[in-house]
């Protein structure tokens, strides 16, 4: 076969490789001279910068502030459109059958209808659901979108008043934009917080006609202060998990959810591919008075409309006539995308950060980065500093009621909530585990180089990526990940040390902590905007321990130069 590509471009491609190359090497050399011109003190100031840079870049994905205006082209998601419909659904407590419902119903159905799309009223079950559809071109099914529209003690303007604001800007868009190849539903289902859950969408999936097209259903639930979440892709998620690769627009996205309690429920239970996208923050104003308009963050709702647009417009052109692959795992990747994987690898891929760990500790002994009795004592220190970490913070956690008055009765979920002044303790309580591990570190020093806890650090995640890995697939990614780059840094360090000690160990501290500021510390607070004040003594445990990974980063702030044990 001919060769078209011209002779030029061949005799090129080496060239560029090697100017790539050049470049990489050449800047890592001034980065290498940078480093080694600063004094110790100069070198760990620098070090904190970059890692309060990367700390940074980690959370600021989790506290979602973008907005995109009412003015935005109208076929893309505007969440200041979007908020323009809470006040008439959220004026006031609307729970199944009530007047105030009937008013709600309504509104759905004539901004549907202005719309131009099939509006139905759907009556089954004591319930009514508020269904629309957008014929596609040549559909192959229908992709479903839903959002409850029912709230329980109180006006319920983020729980769900939100998702239905959201979802009646998506249709909006879709409406506005190019048709789509598949048919597009919008349910607002009624009855999700009655003591039978789920009756509206179970009355759509026994009873309504539309079910026979639904090949993806979309759930939307919450939308209030935090970030929204990929909580549910049901079981053989192959498929899915491609799409939302091609669709992600950002966020925390993660297989680390999961397990079907939430509103598409009935339509996984019915053998429908499903998608639950939610923001789980555990705000204390839920199924009270104070759930109002004023507590949403438009920043959330922003994220979750654009995630729930961006998905459904890439299903809306594919063939939905399979919809199953083999089940995957995946987690974000800051400024790359969605990184993604068969599940089955989750425990091989452990062992493999176990070997890499284990060939990691060799060298680190070998080229006296650390020793056997600077390791042992910088397990003590941490596994020290982790057991006092976890039982002060429960004390105060426990006693916090009482200090500030909480009415706890009142909320339904505690202790699964973030109360009134929640984010200052948690802070609060974490500099103080910060405090704890830097005095306890400072000692240590005394008989354990900095790379010991480095490396001890990644041994203790270590053993939870195998535990994960093993039990909770799902979940390995989180901890697999840190710990295998960890370890192949720190490797990396060991053959730089032929250079110049002092930079090898920079490098390798450094490094080791970016994947674990990036994801283990953003774990930590991503848990307590899910689980609120119920695993506040486990994240404290596990920050003491993330501390030792980040401390030696700033070793030169925190002693003086002429201390350097084994």
């Amino acid at each position: 076969m001919k060769n078209n590509t011209p002779h030029s471009a061949i005799a090129d491609r080496p060239l560029r490789e090697q100017s790539i190359s050049g470049y990489g090497a050449l800047l890592f050399a001034s980065i290498r001279r940078f480093v080694s011109r600063l004094s110790p003190t100069g070198r760990a100031a620098f070090l904190l910068f970059v890692i309060l840079l990367t700390a940074f870049a980690a959370l600021a994905p989790i506290f979602p502030r973008r907005v995109t205006p009412a003015s935005a082209p109208p076929d893309v998601f505007s969440a200041e459109r979007a908020l323009a419909h809470l006040p008439v659904i959220a004026r006031e407590e609307h729970p199944d059958g009530s007047p105030a419902q009937v008013l709600v119903r309504d509104y759905l159905v004539q901004q549907l209808t202005d719309l131009g799309l099939e509006v139905q009223v759907q009556q089954n079950w004591g319930i009514e659901n508020v269904v629309a559809r957008l014929s596609g071109t040549a559909p192959s099914g229908a992709v479903l979108l839903q959002a409850h529209y029912d709230s329980y003690g109180g006006p319920g303007a983020a729980d769900n008043g939100t998702g239905v604001a959201a979802l009646l800007e998506i249709m909006r868009a879709f409406a506005a934009g190019t048709a789509p190849r598949n048919d597009i539903i919008a349910l607002f289902d009624d009855g999700e917080e009655l003591p039978d859950a789920f009756t509206g969408t179970k009355a759509f999936v026994h009873e309504h006609p539309w079910m026979a097209d639904v090949k993806v259903a979309i759930g939307m639930d919450t939308a209030v202060r935090g970030f929204v979440t990929t909580d549910d892709t049901g079981p053989n998620n192959g498929w899915l998990v491609q799409v939302l690769a091609r669709a992600y627009t950002g966020g925390v996205w993660s297989s680390l959810g999961g397990g079907g309690g939430y509103d598409t429920l009935p339509f996984r239970q019915a053998g429908v591919r499903v998608l639950e996208l939610e923001d789980n923050y555990p705000f204390h104003e839920q199924h009270t008075p104070a759930d109002v308009p004023e507590i949403v963050n438009p920043g959330s709702v922003q994220q979750l409309g654009e995630q729930a647009l961006s998905v459904a417009r890439e299903l809306s052109g594919l063939d939905l006539s399979q919809t199953s692959g083999e089940q995957e795992t995946y987690l974000y990747v800051p400024l790359l995308g969605l990184a993604h994987y068969p599940q089955a690898w989750a425990l091989p891929l452990a062992v493999a950060a176990a070997v890499l760990l284990v060939i990691a500790f060799g060298l680190a002994l070998w080229r006296r980065f650390a020793s056997w009795r600077g390791l042992g004592v910088a397990l003590l220190a941490a596994l020290v500093t982790a057991g006092l970490s976890a039982a002060g913070t429960n004390a105060v956690w426990k006693a916090a009621p009482g200090w500030f008055d909480w009415d706890i009765h009142s909320w339904p979920d505690w202790p699964e909530v973030i109360p009134p002044n929640g984010w200052q303790i948690f802070i609060l309580t974490n500099l103080v585990v910060l405090i704890l591990s830097a005095v306890v570190f400072r000692l240590a020093r005394r008989w354990s180089a900095r790379a010991n806890f480095s490396l001890v650090g990644l041994f203790i995640l270590l053993l939870l990526a195998v535990a994960t890995g093993a039990g909770a697939p799902n979940f390995a990614i989180i901890f697999t990940w840190p710990v295998l780059l960890g370890a192949l840094f720190w490797i990396a360090a060991a053959v730089l040390h032929r250079k110049s000690k002092e930079f090898a160990e920079d490098f390798g501290v450094l490094l080791a902590a970016i994947p674990c500021m990036l994801y283990i510390f953003t774990l930590l607070v991503v848990v307590f905007m899910s689980d609120g004040t119920m695993s506040v003594a486990i994240t404290a445990g596990v920050w003491a321990i993330l501390l030792g990974i980040f401390l030696p980063v700033i070793d030169g702030l925190l002693l003086r130069p002429a201390v350097q044990p084994e």
